[in-house]
């Protein structure tokens, strides 16, 4: 059977920046990747069983729920997500429609102060009902999108006549850190510089590990992003409320993409490193970030 995870293209927003459109995947996101790479790694590992009586648990706020659900689905496994309730009602909704369980924690667990105490929990009040799949630390989530994501953003870096001696900016928000360990990783076994940017949203400072609220779904989730620390970071680059709904407006009357608000996140980020008119990407440079998801799942 053929793989339903093509490669997904990159868009020129810009002369040398090029945007991973990981909103066209058949899971919605860059978070396809990791679902099916989380499950099929517990399978592997033979804690899991298709057919059996183990669930599945995971804490998520939206993306890895869908991927999650539709591996669950066509595998056969049940699928228990614990999310925030911040987070997208559309997410969640899309979630229980493809069959999973979905626990919002405000209501589900109320006197759990994270997703984490609340998935801790239930481990404890079931115990040997489920398997958690833990993103944020199974080493399955940066592998695959070293495996994945970075492979084939370097096979399009190469196959556009990017050599060697290319500089790659990589600008990306943190959640886990996963997408910046592992794509950063892959594109570091040929290109000789690599350097990883990271996008810091309202109310946050990720020099000092600060998480505060924000609009930014899957950026700075209230922990350190624990495969990529922020002091590995070679730049930040905060963005603005205002400097993220302007980009998402160009990204959709310029370019006719309709993404979330991290994807735009990133785009302003590098709107602010290269701003129109005015500063452009150096010849011998090329600027890489991501278009995580669809604009229309989020109310």
């Amino acid at each position: 059977m053929s793989d339903p995870l093509l490669p997904t293209p990159l868009l020129e927003a810009l002369p040398g920046v090029l945007l991973k459109c990981e909103f066209l995947h058949p899971g919605r996101s860059h978070k396809a990747r990791v679902a099916r790479a989380l499950v099929d790694d517990a399978e592997r590992r033979g804690v899991i069983v298709r057919g059996g009586s183990t669930a599945l648990i995971e804490r998520t706020g939206g993306n890895l729920g869908i991927g999650l659900a539709i591996e669950a689905k066509i595998r056969g496994y049940e699928l228990v997500l614990v999310t925030d309730p911040g987070y997208s009602k559309r997410k969640k909704e899309l979630a229980a429609r493809l069959g999973a369980t979905v626990l919002d924690r405000g209501i589900s667990h109320p006197g759990c102060q994270d997703n984490e105490a609340a998935v801790q929990e239930i481990l404890r009040r079931e115990p040997g009902r489920f398997h958690y799949l833990n993103q944020f630390d199974n080493t399955a989530n940066p592998t695959a999108h070293e495996q994945g994501t970075g492979a084939e953003i370097l096979a399009q870096l190469i196959g556009g006549g990017h050599g060697r001696d290319t500089k790659v900016l990589l600008v990306t928000g943190l959640g886990t850190g996963a997408t910046a360990r592992g794509v950063a990783s892959a594109l570091g076994q040929w290109f000789r510089q690599v350097t990883v940017i990271g996008v810091e949203p309202p109310n946050c400072d990720l020099k000092e590990d600060v998480h505060g609220s924000h609009a930014l779904q899957g950026f700075s989730v209230g922990q350190p992003a624990p495969f990529f620390p922020s002091s590995e970071l070679d730049e930040i680059v905060p963005v603005t409320d205002d400097e993220v709904a302007a980009a998402g407006r160009r990204l959709s009357t310029e370019y006719r993409v309709f993404v979330g608000p991290s994807s735009c996140g990133n785009f302003a980020a590098v709107l602010k490193m290269f701003p129109p008119g005015a500063a452009r990407v150096p010849s011998g440079v090329v600027c890489i970030s991501f278009l995580y998801d669809r604009g229309e799942d989020y109310e």
